[in-house]
């Protein structure tokens, strides 16, 4: 009788034990689970800002190509359309690198503006590359951020006369334009909409873009002569 009492209890701390194991080593095997915690749409965007980004731009920049003069007569661009610019309006796609000491953009960006005036006109594109540092880094948000860049392009121009029927076109090699320019926040003006762009598509900032820049032209004496002063032009910029 108590060596029967006895092998029950042996085989209770064997089943106890065997249970303990098996339920440990479950334990053990059960996968992990990966736990996504969700960006802080709250936070200053200095904290929340990640490596990578993108930049979309459009603005506008009174041009003056004040050394063209017309293949067809020799006038030059005053003589055809006075003091008048060409409203220019320029387009960027640019992939944005934020490191430590503010970011860099790089990527193509497309330009394209008409002026016509007592029956002559002149169109223009530009379309090329463009490099900037911007300085957003200094502010937990980036109320203002200066930055400075460079483009290289190539431009074609058509000119055309309404009373001779004369067209006239040029695609230049490659020139650069050298910008310095003022990034302004305008998440302020709207600070529920900004979080909730920033929430649900991603939008971080929406700026304000206020610069001066100056054309060169491209040393061929066949190509259209594409050199500048420094023009005004703003525009508005969304970073995602």
């Amino acid at each position: 009788m108590k060596l029967h009492l006895s092998l029950k209890v042996v085989f209770s701390i064997l089943f106890f034990l065997n249970s303990a194991t098996v339920l440990a080593e479950t334990e053990v095997q059960s996968p992990l689970v990966e736990v996504r915690v969700p960006q802080d749409t709250l936070a200053p965007y200095r904290d929340r800002r990640g490596t990578n980004g993108l930049m979309i731009g459009i603005d506008y920049e009174a041009l003056v190509l004040k050394n063209f003069f017309s293949v067809e007569d020799g006038s030059t661009y005053s003589d055809l359309f006075g003091s008048d610019a060409i409203p220019f309006l320029h387009f960027a796609i640019d992939y944005k690198y934020n490191f430590f000491l503010g970011s860099l953009t790089f990527g193509p960006d497309y330009g394209t503006g008409t002026i016509s005036k007592n029956g002559s006109s002149l169109d223009v594109e530009r379309y090329g590359v463009g490099l900037r540092y911007i300085a957003d880094i200094l502010m937990p948000e980036p109320y203002v951020a200066p930055y400075v860049g460079v483009n290289a392009w190539r431009m074609s121009t058509v000119e055309k006369d309404n009373s001779t029927k004369f067209t006239g076109s040029n695609t230049t090699g490659i020139a650069y334009n050298y910008t310095v320019g003022l990034l302004v926040q305008l998440d302020w003006l709207d600070h529920d909409s900004a979080k909730q762009g920033t929430f649900g598509y991603g939008l971080q900032n929406t700026y304000l873009d206020i610069y001066v820049t100056q054309y060169t032209k491209t040393g061929d004496a066949a190509d259209v002569d594409t050199e500048t002063d420094l023009l005004w032009g703003a525009g508005l910029k969304l970073e995602f």
